[in-house]
């Protein structure tokens, strides 16, 4: 049975227009309760980031600790420098039952 909502879970995620999801910073600090996650590496953190982004490596993704830090009452903005990446973490997430994701412009 749970492989049958999974499926339909993926159709429906399938038909959501990613382009959609794309926002800009400025726009993303309008958000109410905005939570920036960075999947880049550490190096790349480091050199550059959002002011208040959380760093997740991204092979780090489904650790304990960072699902806990990530409220699901928060909207999530997805930093990674290859926009396919961020669109599986934002569909994963979308998966996860994360209402309102967003993917850094």
């Amino acid at each position: 049975m749970g492989d049958q909502k999974l499926l339909e879970d993926l159709i429906s995620l399938n038909k959501t227009d990613f382009a959609q999801l794309v926002i800009a910073e400025k726009e993303a600090k309008k958000l109410k309760n905005c939570t920036f996650v960075d999947f880049r590496d550490k190096a790349k953190f480091n050199k550059h980031h959002v002011k208040d982004a959380n760093h997740v490596d991204y092979s780090d993704m489904f650790s304990k600790p960072m699902m806990e830090e990530l409220n699901k009452s928060n909207s999530l903005v997805i930093i990674h420098d290859v926009p396919e990446v961020a669109g599986v973490i934002a569909a994963t997430l979308k998966l996860m039952a994360y209402p309102d994701i967003y993917i850094l412009q």
